[in-house]
């Protein structure tokens, strides 16, 4: 924890647009949740034991830092859950722009976030290998 005041209010303050960025990046495509929820705690860990327990018990980005500190990657049905709202959003978008070569830029990056998401294996924490 900071000892200074206005140290602790502006890493707050940091952390609070961080959940907020997070909280954006549940609804557009492009923008990413976990870096800046994750950044947030860092920053609430250095401003805000109160701020830090909240965001680590909030219903939406509390599983986000269960499974980053577990380790255990992102489960099935998330990925499915996330895929499916980017490629809705970004259908929608193409819908909407009407222009080609932004719907197919839109198209590359929503290509090389969905290989990336689907590319992060979840690990299977607590199995042992046992030889018989």
């Amino acid at each position: 924890m900071v000892k200074s005041t206005l140290l602790r209010i502006v890493l707050a303050a940091l952390g609070l647009i961080c959940v907020g960025l997070g909280f954006a990046g549940i609804l557009l495509p492009i923008l990413p949740t976990t870096p800046f929820i994750l950044l947030a705690a860092v920053l609430f860990s250095f401003s805000s034991q109160k701020l830090g327990l909240w965001l680590e018990r909030n219903r939406t980005f509390g599983p986000y830092l269960k499974h980053w500190k577990e380790g255990t990657g992102i489960p099935k049905a998330v990925k499915a859950k996330v895929l499916a709202m980017l490629w809705v959003s970004l259908s929608i978008t193409f819908f909407l722009l009407q222009k080609p070569i932004l719907i197919a830029l839109l198209a590359v990056i929503g290509t090389s976030v969905s290989i990336y998401i689907i590319s992060i294996k979840p690990k299977k924490s607590g199995t042992i290998a046992c030889k018989v």
